[in-house]
């Protein structure tokens, strides 16, 4: 683990390592917050996804939004975060920003309580940089090994990306 004020890296070696990355995570996570998730495809970022909700106390297990792009599910009060939704959007299939327009994703992340998660952010950037809101990225990638390396950068609120 690397360690440097706001940024951080994890080496993953089996699946449960995921559990490291998101116990450091939950403390950090505030409403309004997006967690942009970059990596190759099967790099992992779905299964980030499930491992945080299932911390965060989700019943269901999150599936990758590919075709329906916006998951919504209730995180349930078993830990002392205000958080109530968890918003899980993959934005692969999108080719310009104004296709995320039907989703509403301002008026979804501004409901109280709410966080989101975010697959593929390099093709949303435009919008991404637009959003106020204080950012968690985690950037994803896999030696010949299948050993995850996840770089954890935080872009405080009103920053550009």
């Amino acid at each position: 683990m690397i360690t440097e004020k706001n940024k951080k890296t994890f080496i993953l070696k089996k699946l449960e390592d995921w559990n490291q990355v998101i116990k450091f995570m939950i403390p950090k996570l505030k409403p309004g917050m997006i967690i942009a998730l970059s990596g190759p495809l099967g790099a992992g970022k779905t299964t980030f996804v499930q491992h945080l909700a299932k911390a965060l106390g989700v019943k269901s297990t999150p599936r990758s939004p590919t075709f329906s792009l916006l998951r919504t599910y209730k995180v349930r009060a078993i830990h002392e975060l205000p958080l109530r939704r968890l918003l899980h959007v993959d934005a692969y299939r999108i080719e310009h920003d104004h296709d995320l327009m039907p989703l509403n994703l301002e008026e979804e992340l501004a409901e109280p309580g709410t966080i989101m998660a975010l697959e593929w952010p390099e093709n949303v950037k435009k919008w991404l940089t637009r959003q106020p809101n204080k950012k968690i990225f985690l950037k994803i990638s896999i030696d010949k090994k299948g050993n995850r390396f996840i770089s954890y950068s935080v872009i405080p609120a009103k920053a550009g990306i």
